[in-house]
C-alpha cells in the first residue's frame, strides 16, 4: 500500500469518489442511449440534453466556488451526493410510470449538474487538506486511476446493463452509487482549516478566482487547453454516438467496449505517468502526452460503414487517446493545486470549470447543429480536428519548460508576492 493509500481519510475519499464515478460512467452511456432509444430524441434534442447537463458549469461555478471557500468542504460534498441520489432516482421511476419525457430529462440532468459542480469544486479544494504536500501527485494519480478504471469497467458494464436490462435500470444503479459515496464520505474525520466569516459576497470576491486563473501563467495555459479540448470533444463524442448507433449499427455493448478501450489507456497513463515525469521532466511529459491524446482522434476520419473495422479503429484510437489524456490530466490537476494559494483554491477551480466545462454545452450545441444540418460523421470528424488545436496553448507557454511541480509552485508564489507596478511608474 502506498503512503497516500495508508491515509484512512484519503481512502474513504477515494472509495466514495470511485463508487460515484462508477455510476457516473454508467450514466455517460445510459443517458444518451435512453434519450435515443427510449425517448426517440432527435440530434438537436440530444445536443440540448448535453447542454442542459453541463450548463451549470457556466451558471453556477463562481457562486459555488465562493461557497466552497467559505464553508467546510466535506458536508457540501455529502449533501451533493445525497441530492444527486434523489434526482437521478426520478428518471427510472418516471420511465416505469410512463410519464418520462425529454423535458423531464433536461430538468433532472441540469439540477444534477449543479450538484456535480458543487461536489467537484469542493473535492478539488479538500484533497490538499487530507494529504501531505509531497503526496499530492500520488493522490491525484490514484483518483485519476480510479476514474480510468471506472471508464474501463463501468462503461462496458453500462453497455451490458442497457442491453440486458434497460437504460432505466442503469440509471437506478447510477443513483445508488451516489448514496454509497455519501456514506463513505461521512466517515472522514478531518478538521478543516478555518474559513473567513460569512458576509454578503461582493463582485470582487466572486471574481477573485477568475482573475487568479487568468493571471497565473501556468493555470492560464492549462485553462486554454482544457477549454479548447472540451468544446471540440463534446462535438466529437456527440457525433460519434449518433454515427455509431444510426450509421454503423453498433449496439450498447459495442459502444461500451469503445469507451472501455479509452479507459484502459487512461488507467495506464494515470497509474504510471509519474514515472515518466521523474525521468523526462514535468513540462516535456505533459506536452508530449497532450500531443498524443489530442491528435489521435483525427484517425476517426478513416471510419466507414463496416461494423467490425469501425470497432477496431475506434478502440485503437480511444486507447491511444486515453494514455495521453490520463497522464496529462494527473499533471494538470497537480500543477493547479500546487500553483494556487489555499484560500483561493475553491474559487479558482470554480472559475477554471466555469470556462473549461462551460465550453461543453457550447460544444454540444455545435455538435447537435452539425449533426442535424450535415451528418453525424461530419460532427465527429470536425470535433476531432478541432481537438488538435488544444495542444497549442501548452506548446507556446512556460508550462513546457517546467522540470517539476515544486518549480511551478515556487515560481507562482514568487510572482504572487511581487509588488504590482503602479500606473505611471515602476517598482
Amino acid at each position: 500500500m502506498t503512503a497516500v493509500m495508508a491515509n484512512r481519510n484519503f481512502r474513504r475519499l477515494w472509495t466514495g469518489s470511485a463508487v460515484s464515478m462508477f455510476g457516473s460512467e454508467v450514466a455517460e452511456l445510459a443517458v444518451p442511449l435512453l434519450a435515443i432509444g427510449v425517448l426517440a430524441a432527435t440530434p438537436g434534442e440530444l445536443g440540448t440534453l448535453r447542454t442542459a447537463q453541463f450548463l451549470p458549469f457556466l451558471l453556477a461555478t463562481l457562486p459555488l466556488g465562493l461557497l466552497v471557500d467559505r464553508r467546510r468542504r466535506l458536508p457540501l460534498m455529502v449533501g451533493a451526493d445525497l441530492g444527486r441520489f434523489a434526482l437521478i432516482l426520478v428518471i427510472p421511476l418516471a420511465v416505469w410510470a410512463g410519464v418520462a419525457g425529454i423535458e423531464l430529462l433536461y430538468a433532472v440532468m441540469f439540477l444534477a449538474g449543479v450538484l456535480t459542480v458543487l461536489y467537484q469544486v469542493a473535492d478539488f479544494a479538500l484533497v490538499p487538506e487530507l494529504v501531505a504536500p509531497d503526496q499530492l501527485v500520488d493522490a491525484n494519480g490514484k483518483l485519476a486511476a480510479a476514474q480510468s478504471a471506472n471508464e474501463i469497467g463501468a462503461r462496458g458494464f453500462g453497455g451490458l446493463l442497457v442491453q440486458a436490462a434497460s437504460a432505466p435500470v442503469a440509471m437506478l444503479v447510477n443513483a445508488l452509487t451516489y448514496l454509497v459515496s455519501a456514506l463513505a464520505l461521512h466517515g472522514i474525520d478531518v478538521v478543516e482549516a478555518a474559513r473567513p466569516a460569512s458576509s454578503r459576497p461582493s463582485w470582487a470576491e466572486l471574481t477573485a478566482g477568475l482573475r487568479e486563473a487568468l493571471r497565473n501563467r501556468f493555470v492560464r495555459a492549462l485553462l486554454g487547453e482544457a477549454t479548447t479540448f472540451n468544446f471540440f470533444n463534446e462535438a466529437f463524442v456527440l457525433g460519434l454516438m449518433l454515427f455509431a448507433v444510426r450509421d454503423v449499427g453498433l449496439g450498447p455493448v459495442q459502444i461500451g467496449l469503445v469507451f472501455t478501450a479509452g479507459g484502459v489507456g487512461s488507467f495506464l497513463g494515470a497509474w504510471f505517468g509519474s514515472r515518466a515525469t521523474g525521468r523526462f521532466g514535468y513540462g516535456r511529459v505533459l506536452l508530449i502526452t497532450l500531443i498524443l491524446g489530442n491528435t489521435a482522434p483525427v484517425l476517426v476520419a478513416l471510419a466507414g460503414p463496416d461494423p467490425v473495422a469501425t470497432m477496431a479503429l475506434l478502440c485503437s484510437v480511444f486507447v491511444v487517446m486515453g494514455v495521453g489524456i490520463g497522464i496529462a490530466n494527473v499533471h494538470a490537476v497537480t500543477l493547479r493545486q500546487a500553483a494556487l494559494p489555499e484560500r483561493l483554491r475553491g474559487r479558482v477551480n470554480a472559475a477554471y470549470r466555469l470556462i473549461s466545462w462551460g465550453a461543453i454545452p457550447l460544444g454540444a450545441s455545435l455538435g447537435g447543429l452539425l449533426a442535424a444540418t450535415t451528418s453525424a460523421r461530419t460532427a465527429m470528424v470536425a470535433g476531432a480536428c478541432g481537438m488538435v488545436l488544444a495542444t497549442l496553448w501548452v506548446a507556446f507557454s512556460p508550462v513546457r519548460r517546467l522540470t517539476s511541480i515544486d518549480e511551478a509552485a515556487r515560481l507562482s508564489h514568487v510572482r504572487s508576492a511581487a509588488p504590482r507596478p503602479r500606473p505611471g511608474g515602476s517598482t
